[in-house]
């Protein structure tokens, strides 16, 4: 397996990770907040009462927050390997997922002009990919991809490669 398709997995799983993490944490304090009303500051003094009502009410928040810090393993992992200019843009992935997971499965209202906002992430994200490409656009790799194609193993690939390589 190369090296550029594990770090797309690893990217790719801790955006996951991350990503179902938040979704799950949702799901469970949407059950704690529906028995117990919305969480106050004063809430955070009594944190072993917190944590009784997500285990009792909620136990969708504690698996959210074990498979959110699971993927901060595999981020820095992804860290190690990829510039954190290729593999942080890449992470905005996830607010679109999250804001449709949001809006079709939780049924929360998105106002058009968050959709705009998401609009305007996705269109910077795809700016940001195309600074990141080398100067040498033309040139074919030996792996077969073109330098100026708008795909991120792209992006990851050029990384892969060692200083004398570029």
């Amino acid at each position: 397996m190369s090296k550029t398709v594990v770090n797309v997995t690893l990217l790719v799983i801790s955006i996951g990770l991350a990503i179902t993490g938040q979704l799950a944490m949702k799901a469970g304090m949407n059950k704690v907040t529906d028995k117990y009303g919305e969480l106050k500051v004063s809430d955070l003094k009594h944190p072993g009462t917190l944590i009784t009502r997500m285990l009792k009410e909620g136990p969708w928040a504690i698996v959210g927050i074990l498979l959110y810090a699971i993927s901060a393993v595999f981020w820095l992992i992804v860290l190690s390997r990829i510039p954190l200019s290729v593999a942080y843009p890449i992470v905005a992935v996830g607010y679109v997922v999250v804001v449709l997971y949001s809006r079709f499965v939780f049924n929360e209202q998105v106002k058009w002009i968050a959709w705009v906002g998401l609009a305007f992430i996705v269109v910077g994200v795809a700016i940001t990919a195309q600074g990141l490409k080398s100067n040498n656009n033309n040139k074919t790799s030996e792996k077969g991809y073109q330098k100026s194609d708008k795909q991120v193993v792209t992006l990851i690939e050029a990384t892969d490669k060692k200083p004398s390589e570029k």
